[in-house]
């Protein structure tokens, strides 16, 4: 598989992160009856949205990128998919099978934040072979993420001070 994956595979990847982030806060967000929960589980599956129209953006720049060039790209290959097939979500069989086994809102909140993590690493590979111009929407997308991770962070520390 690793032997044909391209920068087009690699875009998809991409995208099918940002589409299970998307549904998974989506899903989290009817799930809990916190409001302020609700809210920002809203406000990040709109953000996952906006990030698939950044990426579909930079589409070109990855069709240009010729992997027959690169000199590891069988192992970069292999990172990125292990990147994908270790993420928190998208190696289930059904998009949001964790939702059921979500004893609390603290969990959910755990859950999102390594979804985050996952992501961030994703896009710092990535950022490493598409075009300087991409690589700064790339970077505005790691920031973004890691503003996820904040207002995640926030909002546990608002549900359970203590924690």
């Amino acid at each position: 598989m690793t032997k044909n994956i391209g920068c087009n595979e690699v875009l998809e990847m991409a995208l099918q992160i940002e589409q299970v982030g998307h549904d998974f806060y989506k899903t989290l967000a009817i799930h809990f009856a916190n409001p302020a929960l609700k809210d920002l589980y809203n406000h990040l599956a709109e953000e996952e949205r906006k990030h698939i129209a950044s990426f579909k953006a930079i589409r070109h720049s990855l069709a240009e990128i010729n992997v027959a060039d690169i000199k590891n790209w069988n192992e970069l290959a292999l990172y990125f998919t292990a990147l994908l097939d270790t993420n928190v979500l998208t190696g289930l069989p059904e998009k949001n099978a964790l939702i059921p086994e979500l004893q609390d809102e603290i969990g959910a909140i755990h859950i999102s934040i390594s979804l985050e993590k996952d992501t961030i690493l994703f896009l710092q590979e990535m950022r490493n072979w598409v075009s300087i111009q991409d690589q700064e929407k790339i970077n505005k997308l790691i920031e973004d993420e890691k503003n996820h991770i904040l207002l995640l962070l926030n909002m546990k520390r608002q549900i359970a001070p203590s924690q």
